[in-house]
């Protein structure tokens, strides 16, 4: 057992935030009583946005996407005093020692983990810092898309396809219409198959699918589930009128807190688009950091690893090479840390409703088949892994 007083910070509280904070908090019932998690967020809730689509179209299936962050490392106190801390504040520092934070409050680490994730449009995020206020904005938008007759959905990757799918299963009298930049839906890293699958899915729902098509958004235009009939422009010329508006096209990172320690180093520890370079061992591209780890979105590895499920697996990493630096720090021993295998997402489910789907596993597309439909229902359209997610954490999380 070691006495030894150690700090370790996880800032972003999602898949792989979550993964790092759970794995590491568990050492302080595990022969060091004196470690000490502090996880941050600018939220006082993790959002299961994976399940945005349904909780479109199911209310209280909405409510059960949010959990509260304060209860996440309960189950890791080693003794009547809490060791473990969760604070609500935005990440504005990052210096060789300390972070600071948007309260004002300075912290020092042992340990740093960068998990901050990427920003996309809502339903996606849910721009509201309490669970009750997140939960009363995704019901307003329950009741808005009840109320709209034309509906618009940009963007047609996975999530796109699904809002789109879940709100024509829901309510077969809209008129639902996805316009898309490609020639093809969904990730082109998947075969066409599914992507042919997609479509056809679709519009056995009655959505209307348009590709090729790009649409020129206005800068004040805002998609925040609000009905406002609209009438944007596509590149071909045509107009698409709609009551209420979704924008599926992406995400953004956003790391300017690492502005401070890269003056300080003198050289630049992001790429172009402000995700954070990383070694294989996932730690900070500099030799002078190596107690700084970055997982999820915010890294620099390829598209392909920014699923959840790769998030969940660079979460095992992370939190398996902190420990091993943890241990070894006891015995004085250098760490011997693994690398991330450099794998890609290679599979993925893609529901359209309730009961249709498309599936790519182990190479093999299931597209406009009923295998797709049967396994897609039962593995994620049943809940979108929310049950899942509910078992990191304590019954009373998202009461």
């Amino acid at each position: 057992m070691s006495s030894r007083e150690i700090h370790v910070v996880v800032v972003g509280i999602s898949t792989a935030g979550i993964g790092v904070a759970r794995k590491v908090a568990a050492l302080a019932t595990n022969g060091f009583p004196n470690l000490h998690v502090t996880i941050i967020d600018k939220n006082a809730y993790t959002y299961h946005s994976i399940g945005a689509p349904r909780g479109i179209v199911d209310k209280e299936f909405g409510r059960s996407l949010f959990f509260r962050l304060d209860t996440l490392l309960t189950e890791f106190e080693a003794s009547a005093k809490p060791k473990h801390r969760f604070i609500q504040a935005l990440l504005t520092n990052v210096n060789k020692e300390t972070i600071e934070l948007s309260t004002g409050e300075t912290l020092e680490f042992d340990y740093l983990v960068l998990a901050t994730g990427a920003e996309n449009t809502f339903p996606g995020n849910v721009n509201a810092r309490t669970l009750e206020d997140g939960r009363a904005k995704l019901a307003r938008l329950y009741e808005n898309v009840q109320a709209a007759d034309n509906v618009l959905v940009i963007g047609g990757g996975a999530v796109g396809v699904e809002i789109a799918g879940e709100i024509a299963d829901e309510y077969p009298n809209k008129h639902v219409t996805l316009v898309h930049s490609a020639s093809r839906l969904l990730p082109l890293n998947f075969k066409e198959g599914i992507s042919n699958g997609a479509v056809h899915k679709l519009r056995r729902l009655g959505v209307e699918v348009v590709l090729n098509e790009r649409i020129n958004i206005p800068a004040d235009i805002q998609f925040d589930g609000a009905v406002r009939p609209t009438t944007l422009v596509g590149r071909s010329g045509r107009e698409y009128t709609s009551d209420i508006q979704f924008l599926a096209t992406g995400t953004k990172v956003r790391s300017e807190y690492m502005a401070t320690l890269e003056q300080h180093l003198g050289t630049s520890l992001r790429e172009k688009n402000g995700t954070i370079k990383v070694k294989p061992t996932l730690q900070l591209a500099t030799n002078a950091l190596s107690n700084i780890f970055v997982a999820g979105d915010v890294n620099s590895l390829p598209g392909g690893a920014k699923y959840a499920v790769k998030a969940g697996e660079q979460a095992q990493l992370v939190a398996a090479n902190l420990i091993t630096m943890i241990n070894c720090d006891t015995k004085s021993a250098k760490p011997v840390l693994q690398n991330w295998d450099g794998s890609v997402m290679n599979m993925i489910a893609v529901p359209i409703g309730k009961s249709l789907g498309v599936l790519q596993a182990s190479g093999i597309a299931f597209g406009k088949s009923c295998v797709g439909d049967i396994v897609v229902s039962r593995v994620k359209a049943k809940d979108y892994f929310v049950s899942k997610r509910a078992k990191e954490f304590p019954p009373n999380a998202n009461a």
